[in-house]
């Protein structure tokens, strides 16, 4: 691997290597190599060779803008890292800029505003401020990045550097009135998805007053509290899983897989069966005020609209733990 000139003189003799042919070298390099380290030295290479405007013709003609846009999709953070390293260092240069700009850098870039890596996220925003133009500026101060460049310059958020570049862009780049309209809209889907909890709260309440309930013990469920469960006591449902129940849950949570949807027989979804289960745990045994914190789900076999389910929750053992 190349890492420096003095290795690559040790590596190609005593003869004088040009700048074209000292980056060739790299590009041959990262391209043909195998080994991860190899890869991330080259690429940290060519992002510092990024820095110096003497060096864009050759980049160019080595294809090195690409080699970073690459970069920027490989699982390796690394090379995701000095990938946009290297973008940032070069993209104020017009025709490298225009170059980016025209294979879809910007969608590539702002992709990368969904890190937790610091480093990355300083890389993208300082990036698409670079990349703006009169053409481009629309499409990277659009509703999508606009809303998470809020979300890094909220008040709460850990990174302090890219808090404040954040609100920096916001502020520079972007319309107050998008701005407005994008805390609007965000706005209103908090107010829709607590909407949508209380659907699925009323559709559940609903689910369980059209089925039969049997249990194997004669008592009264609806006082019941931990001190007095026993071992073995069992509540069950029956239920009927229609047509229109498994089309009502796909619209209430947006899951319209087609097998749920638009099969011959539509099968329920897993939440669905599982809403059951939820409801007699909250409502008949334990009851009122049982929250569930674990669960393992198993589903052997679908179940069919038209398909009668029996839900059962039997207490096995009760363990009481009590605050010293």
């Amino acid at each position: 691997m190349f890492s420096s000139r003095a290795r690559l003189t040790k590596r190609t003799g005593k003869n004088p290597t040009g700048r074209y042919d000292f980056l060739k070298l790299l590009v041959t390099e990262y391209t043909t190599t195998s080994s991860k380290d190899a890869q991330e030295q080259v690429l940290a290479n060519l992002a510092n060779f990024a820095y110096d405007p003497v060096n864009y013709g050759y980049m160019r003609q080595l294809k090195v803008i690409d080699i970073f846009l690459n970069a920027l999709s490989q699982s390796n953070p690394k090379l995701v890292r000095f990938g946009i390293g290297g973008l940032c260092n070069l993209c104020l240069d017009g025709i490298n800029k225009l170059y980016i700009l025209r294979n879809q850098g910007v969608e590539l870039i702002s992709s990368l505003l969904s890190s937790e890596d610091e480093d990355v996220l300083l890389g993208v925003i300082t990036t698409l401020m670079f990349l703006i133009t009169p053409e481009s500026v629309n499409e990277i101060t659009s509703p999508r990045i606009i809303k998470r460049m809020l979300e890094l310059s909220d008040p709460s958020y850990e990174h302090r550097r890219v808090k404040n570049v954040a609100t920096l862009f916001l502020n520079d780049f972007c319309e107050t009135s998008a701005i407005e309209k994008v805390k609007t809209e965000n706005q209103s889907l908090t107010c829709n998805i607590e909407s949508n909890i209380m659907k699925l709260i009323q559709f559940f309440a609903g689910f369980l007053k059209n089925h039969s309930v049997r249990t194997t013990k004669i008592r009264s469920f609806a006082d019941t509290t931990m001190n007095n469960l026993r071992e073995g006591d069992q509540v069950s449902v029956l239920k009927i899983i229609t047509n229109d129940d498994i089309l009502k849950f796909a619209e209430l949570t947006g899951d319209h897989n087609p097998i749920h949807t638009e099969s011959a027989r539509n099968i329920a979804h897993g939440a669905l069966l599982n809403g059951l289960v939820s409801g007699l745990i909250g409502t008949k045994l334990p009851g009122a005020g049982t929250i569930v914190i674990e669960q393992n789900i198993t589903f052997p076999k679908p179940c069919y609209a038209g398909d009668t389910v029996e839900v059962i929750v039997k207490i096995t053992s009760n363990r009481i733990r009590r605050r010293s």
